[in-house]
Parts: C-alpha cells; sequence; structure tokens
C-alpha cells in the first residue's frame, strides 16, 4: 500500500530516538512504541525482563494523532481493569515528573438536553447542548508524552529500535521469529501494540475500524472564549450522538473533533486525501454552528488518524492463534491515552501468565 498522509496534527513532533542496534535475542519483543508499547516496555525492563521495541517511525502512530485529552473510563462506561486508569496516568506523570504539559482541570460532559441550566455551556447542534456534569481529567501535549515515555524505558532498560519495519511473525522452537527488514530478532513472546494500520489478512482481533477527523481552530478572542462558555485548557465531549469532543489549547484555538471517514478511505492516497478534506469541512461547519462566536473561526489543521476496537468497545488482548507466544493488545475506542498506559502494564503480566506452566 502506498504512503498515506493523514494530515499534520497540532503537535511538535518528538525528537529522533538515539541509534540501537537490533539485538539477536530477547525475552520480551514489543512491536510498537506508541503509549501501549513503551508502558509494557518500561513495566517489563522494571521488572528484569530483557525488552526490546521495534518502531516503525516513532511519534507517527496514534498517540500524536490523539486530542491529548486523559478520561477514565472506556467508550461504553466503566470497565473491571481500567478503574481510575486516568488517575493513575496522572500519579505517573506526577510522580515520574514526565514534562509533557500535564493540566488537571477536569472534564465538562456535554449532553443535549434543553432542561439543563443554560450556562456556563448554551451550543446548539441537533438541540441545546448544555453541561450536565463536570468529570475528573486532565490535558496534556501528547507527543510530549510519548517522548517522555521512551526516555523513561530506555532508562529501565529497554531497548528501542526505531526505522525497523516487521515483515511478519514465524513460529520457532521456543518462541517467536520476528522478521524485520533488518534480520530477524527472536523473542520468547512477543506484544503487538500496533496501531490500526497494522493487520494481518489472516487475523484480526479488532472487527470495526474507521478514521477519526479532528480540526484545530484558529485562536479565539477573549470575549469568544468567554461566550462559548470555556476556558484555557478545558476539555469536554458530548455523551449522546453526533459525538463532539475537544478542548482549549493554550494559544486559545480550539480543538475538536470528530468525523469519521470509512476504512475504504485508505485504500488510496487520493482516497484519502479527497475524505480528509471533506470531513474536515463537516466538522468546521459544525463548529460553527455550535455558537455565534465561533461563526467567523478560522482552521489551522485538519487531520485523521485510523483507530480499530472489538465490537463490545473497551479494550482486549487477544492471543495469535497462528503463532503462539504473540499477544495483540489494543482496541481503543475513545479516551485512549489513560486505557493503553494501563494497558501496557496488563500486557506484560497477561503474556507471563499465559506462559506459565500449570
Amino acid at each position: 500500500m502506498e504512503r498515506i498522509d493523514f494530515g499534520v496534527p497540532p503537535w511538535t513532533p518528538p525528537g529522533p530516538l538515539p541509534p540501537c542496534e537490533v539485538p539477536q535475542t530477547s525475552e520480551i519483543v514489543i512491536v510498537g512504541a506508541g503509549i501501549t508499547g513503551l508502558s509494557a516496555a518500561m513495566a517489563a525492563a522494571q521488572a528484569g525482563r530483557h525488552v526490546t521495541v521495534v518502531e516503525q517511525r516513532f511519534g507517527s502512530g496514534a498517540t500524536s494523532r490523539s486530542g491529548g485529552m486523559i478520561l477514565g473510563d472506556t467508550l461504553i462506561g466503566p470497565v473491571s481493569g481500567f478503574d481510575d486508569c486516568d488517575g493513575v496516568l496522572r500519579d505517573w506523570i506526577m510522580q515520574s515528573g514526565a514534562k509533557c504539559d500535564l493540566v488537571w482541570n477536569g472534564c465538562h460532559e456535554l449532553a443535549r438536553d434543553s432542561s439543563l441550566p443554560g450556562a456556563p455551556i448554551d451550543w446548539e447542534e441537533n438541540g441545546r447542548v448544555r453541561l450536565a456534569k463536570h468529570i475528573s481529567g486532565g490535558v496534556l501535549d501528547p507527543a510530549k508524552l510519548l517522548a517522555e515515555l521512551a526516555r523513561m524505558a530506555r532508562r529501565a532498560g529497554a531497548a528501542i529500535v526505531d526505522g525497523i519495519s516487521v515483515l511478519r511473525l514465524e513460529r520457532s522452537a521456543d518462541g517467536v521469529a520476528v522478521v524485520t527488514d533488518r534480520g530477524s530478532l527472536h523473542g520468547d513472546r512477543v506484544i503487538m501494540a500496533v496501531d490500526a494500520m497494522w493487520r494481518r489478512p489472516s487475523f484480526d482481533p479488532w472487527t470495526e475500524r474507521v478514521i477519526t477527523v479532528a480540526l484545530a481552530t484558529g485562536p479565539l478572542s477573549d470575549d469568544a472564549v468567554t461566550a462559548i462558555g470555556l476556558s484555557p485548557h478545558l476539555s469536554f465531549y458530548t455523551r449522546d450522538l453526533p459525538l463532539l469532543w475537544g478542548r482549549m489549547m493554550p494559544d486559545q484555538s480550539l480543538l475538536v473533533g470528530r468525523e469519521t471517514l470509512p476504512w475504504t478511505s485508505i485504500e488510496s492516497a487520493s482516497g484519502m486525501g479527497d475524505g480528509l478534506e471533506a470531513a474536515g469541512e463537516r466538522l468546521w461547519l459544525r463548529v460553527r454552528r455550535l455558537h455565534p462566536a465561533l461563526r467567523n473561526v478560522s482552521v489551522r489543521h485538519v487531520w485523521g488518524g485510523p483507530i480499530a476496537r472489538a465490537a463490545a468497545g473497551v479494550p482486549a488482548i487477544a492471543a495469535d492463534p497462528s503463532v503462539p507466544n504473540v499477544f495483540w493488545v489494543g482496541g481503543y475506542g475513545g479516551h485512549g491515552l489513560a486505557q493503553a498506559f494501563r494497558m501496557g502494564r496488563i500486557a506484560v503480566s497477561t503474556s507471563e501468565a499465559a506462559l506459565r506452566p500449570d
């Protein structure tokens, strides 16, 4: 498949990783240096495991295409194993000193319900959009978070090899052979922490795939920010459809999602480009119609990112049926930053338990 341009998000990409040679063997091989993969690498390395992370292009995946919002629930609400995952990520950032522009001031949950008070939020989209409740949450720069996770995973002892493409996975006598364009790497087990662009035709644990589209506006005036009922760093989402989520950026620009594109849009660069432009236009019109203060808002960035999830709508771990000791992790349908951090730790413990003799 030709390389697809998903547009440019507003985050400054993380800097390049230090060069790292591909080892011949590793106890744990993690494919993907996003939040899930790096969280898993850090947890495994701190437990004394020999860990190698392989990444095709650091900073180009789902993390750097997110809105940088930290929320605790899954797509369908609270789920066992992910309780307080927003607090877990927040506490790790604060205790580790990770520099990722974290601001923890909560999130507005909005509803299309005209019976709710008309302050501080009173927008119009398929009815009045108003504040239902204020919940725990925060915002950060996801590209900076990614860079900090990589730095601390390396400090814990994990090797991270950037600029390497995985070609296939093969059974071996005592583990898995990860065949790459830079040779083969043998692992006792493999954690596939890849984004929605990577899948094997013979096995796909994620039955629902879609491309989500977001935009960032130009800076709003102080009067406009006050009129729409937001403040710098405050995030929001609607609990009903059509889904709308976003946050105020430090420069008072507004980051908003989402529109969607079908998975078939990525079959060609031209198809993706046309679809992204059209989706961005639809989203821009939605934003302009929310409030008179947004009527003349400009757009600086439009970008998209593929996501994949199981029909249940909750993160999951799936054992590969063709290659033993390979575990696919993911399935984030929303609120993915905190879920991904928790899932990395869960993936390490789950994969170890699966290999433990009865």
